[in-house]
């Protein structure tokens, strides 16, 4: 059995689903649509993993939204910058193409709120 062992990176971008501009709700399966056209365009392929998840603020507030994760993914050379440079980069594309008010970014050392 072979291994290969990284310290642990991760950078995660939260992003809901309703597209402002459209006024209208998007799926998951056209989210994954963009990212693999993004990861396609990016000089350097970033596998992430996208899960579901819900945002609630008060009793007036709740949205569907995903997780999208990038990890320092052993079976490929990259380095957190690497992984911080394509989740700005992804973060740009998606805010334009589902009109996004805002997408987070979070690492373990900041929280980037990214707005169009």
């Amino acid at each position: 059995m072979k291994m290969k062992v990284r310290k642990f990176y991760e950078a995660r971008l939260y992003i809901g689903c309703y597209d402002n501009k459209l006024g209208r709700r998007f799926y998951e399966d056209d989210l994954a649509i963009a990212i693999k056209e993004i990861q396609e365009a990016h000089k350097t392929m970033i596998p992430v993993r996208i899960t579901q998840t819900n945002y609630v603020s008060g009793m007036y507030y709740q949205e569907e939204g995903w997780e999208i994760a990038a990890i320092n993914y052993p079976r490929i050379e990259i380095t957190s910058t690497d992984i911080n440079d394509f989740m700005g980069y992804l973060a740009a594309k998606l805010i334009k193409r589902f009109n996004q008010n805002r997408i987070c970014i979070v690492n373990p050392t900041e929280v980037i709120m990214v707005e169009p």
